[in-house]
């Protein structure tokens, strides 16, 4: 089972990236290296209309990792693969709608 088993709003946005490195030359010819053998995913997570009990878990669990330090693992809704991530900023941003209800979203990086 995931660490990280709060279930978000859907749609869940992801992000495939590379990374390559580009050298330009002075005759304007150019070099391209991949720097990363297979891409990394991000996803970004939503979670609109939460109870205050909500919230604070959820931000619990971001505290208890001390922000983007420590990696977890999380089961994509999208396609049930269980990837190990870790917040993407440290710090967790919340807004209060009405009293008790909450809405927050933060991004996942997956780690290698």
């Amino acid at each position: 089972m995931s660490d990280f088993s709060y279930l978000p709003d859907f749609l869940i946005d992801e992000t495939v990236e590379y990374k390559t490195l580009l050298s330009e030359f002075e005759n304007g010819a150019e070099q391209r290296r991949r720097k990363w053998q297979n891409p990394l995913s991000k996803w970004t997570l939503r979670f609109n209309n939460r109870t205050l009990d909500e919230m604070e878990e959820v931000r619990d669990f971001f505290k208890n990792r001390f922000g983007a330090f420590m990696s977890f693992t999380w089961t994509n809704p999208n396609d049930s693969v269980e990837y190990t991530v870790r917040f993407a900023e440290d710090s967790f941003q919340f807004s209060r709608k009405a009293y008790g209800v909450y809405d927050f979203e933060f991004e996942f990086i997956e780690v290698k």
